[in-house]
């Protein structure tokens, strides 16, 4: 599948999140991924790609998995499918059968997802709930703000007012050109959160940290990429990197740093929130993870599932 077929089938796809996106799944792989790649790709009579589920193979239990590429560092693994295409579904089967595999190896899986749907017959299927994703509902006049609770608005309210008091606070989503340096603040302001609980954290992985950053030149380039930044005094003070793909936000991971009575993790999530209602999303999701700020945004707990395939009965 090339590049264009790639992104051709991502925005066919109104089910996909940016975790699907050639910029996401092509970075992850340079950086994270090993061993043997195997692209599942369907297409039509004509030859044009009308689903595709990009994977590696993980040998483990001495079975020979397919698993999508980007697994582990992705809220979301899912095919690419053309809903346009009514057969879509069957023919990314047939692709799956004429592959080479003992178990297709599908986590966090969300709602919706063309690998949740019915499979051919002789397939086996075992079925686990997996992750808890919690996702705020926003509503259709885009007012995120007015659909929180009393307790909620007053404390972002005053969260707001105590940086105003601050002074020299500045909140807002970084440019183009500014994604080095927030990636740099995220980088240190995240290490410096995790050292100081004894710990080192996701990004102490040098090559973590280079898949992101490629990640997010790539989304930013496709107009996917949004990072809120919080500076005090000019100085870099929090830092948020999420996706909005025009339906839904995201927020993936953050830094901030910890300034007594002040609370920039607030402002750089409101920033986030409220910039995706004005794209005209109607969801935005926190991501995997049950902490309680997420809660305290009025989000609801909704769950991935992890399905494993394998062939006969």
């Amino acid at each position: 599948m090339t590049h264009d077929e790639h992104w051709a089938l991502y925005r066919a796809d109104p089910h996909a999140t940016p975790f699907q996106s050639p910029a996401w799944v092509e970075a992850w792989w340079r950086h994270l991924g090993s061993g043997e790649r195997v692209d599942v790709i369907a297409r039509d009579a004509a030859g044009r790609a009308v689903a595709a589920l990009p994977c590696f193979v993980w040998m483990a239990e001495g079975e020979r998995r397919l698993v999508p590429l980007g697994a582990g560092n992705s809220d979301h693994c899912d095919a690419l499918v053309d809903r346009a295409v009514p057969d879509a579904p069957a023919r990314l089967w047939a692709a799956l059968e004429r592959e080479r595999w003992d178990a297709l190896w599908w986590p966090d899986l969300r709602e919706g997802s063309v690998l949740l749907g019915a499979l051919p017959d002789a397939w086996r299927v075992e079925e686990v709930p997996h992750e808890t994703c919690p996702v705020l509902a926003i509503p259709a006049d885009g007012d995120v703000l007015a659909a929180l609770s009393r307790s909620r608005r007053r404390k972002i309210v005053h969260d707001r007012h105590r940086a105003d008091a601050l002074g020299g606070v500045e909140t807002r989503l970084a440019g183009a050109a500014e994604v080095d340096e927030a990636i740099d603040a995220l980088f240190a302001l995240h290490a410096a959160r995790w050292q100081a609980a004894g710990e080192t954290g996701v990004l102490a992985d040098a090559r973590t940290r280079a898949f992101l950053r490629e990640a997010a030149h790539g989304l930013a380039a496709a107009g996917l990429l949004r990072v809120a930044v919080v500076r005090h005094g000019g100085e870099i003070v929090a830092v948020l990197l999420g996706f909005c793909d025009g339906r839904r936000g995201y927020s993936y991971i953050n830094g901030t740093a910890f300034v007594p009575g002040q609370s920039f993790g607030t402002l750089a999530f409101g920033r986030m929130i409220e910039a995706a209602a004005a794209e005209g999303a109607r969801a935005f999701h926190f991501l995997r993870g049950e902490e309680v700020y997420k809660y305290g945004w009025g989000a609801e707990p909704t769950r991935t599932m992890r399905r494993v395939v394998r062939r006969g009965r």
